[in-house]
């Protein structure tokens, strides 16, 4: 009896492993004809303070050549929108902004970061509220000039500077100076 049993259960097994072997999934590959794949990442820079909280809104793409067009900036699919200690992400750490947002092929001038109101800083056990410098109105431009290309992955890379973008005043208050560069990589997906 304890034979029979073994018996069944193997051949069981094999029934089970054909089926399993024998259902294959086509993996359909995805082409962007007209349009490209957007991944940005945000990091800091080393820094003197022990906190560089930064509030990201959104991640904006200036698209048209005319910047006072309507449709000259497109917002992109911020996906960790937020707060974001700058003292954090330094070195090979990053927080993704866009992950895979897919936009059209063309022409790209600028990348904006759209920054809220909440920034703060920490230096030497005290928190101080950053206020942005009047003329950046809530935004750091900074400029790309590349052609996106189809069936491509761009990745940006926006690095804040944070020690040039903290500003401490002699009355006490401390402003928010945005200095970020930004560095593009290519990635073939075809």
């Amino acid at each position: 009896m304890k034979f029979l049993s073994h018996y069944k259960t193997a051949i069981y097994s094999i029934i089970v492993l054909f089926f399993l072997s024998s259902c294959s999934k086509e993996i359909e590959t995805e082409t962007f004809d007209d349009s490209s794949l957007i991944t940005v990442k945000l990091q800091g820079t080393q820094s003197l303070l022990n906190r560089a909280n930064i509030e990201v809104l959104d991640v904006q793409l200036r698209v048209l050549e005319d910047e006072s067009s309507p449709n000259a900036w497109v917002s992109l699919n911020t996906i960790n929108t937020g707060i974001h200690d700058l003292t954090d992400i330094t070195d090979n750490d990053v927080v993704t902004l866009v992950d895979f947002d897919v936009i059209p092929t063309g022409f790209v001038y600028n990348i904006k970061l759209i920054l809220g109101d909440r920034n703060s800083v920490v230096k030497n056990g005290v928190e101080y509220v950053v206020s942005m410098a009047p003329e950046y109105e809530n935004e750091s431009i900074n400029i790309i000039g590349k052609e996106l290309n189809a069936n491509k992955l761009y990745e940006f890379l926006i690095e804040f500077d944070i020690d040039r973008s903290i500003e401490f005043s002699s009355q006490g208050g401390v402003n928010l100076n945005p200095q970020i560069s930004t560095h593009l990589r290519r990635f073939e997906l075809f």
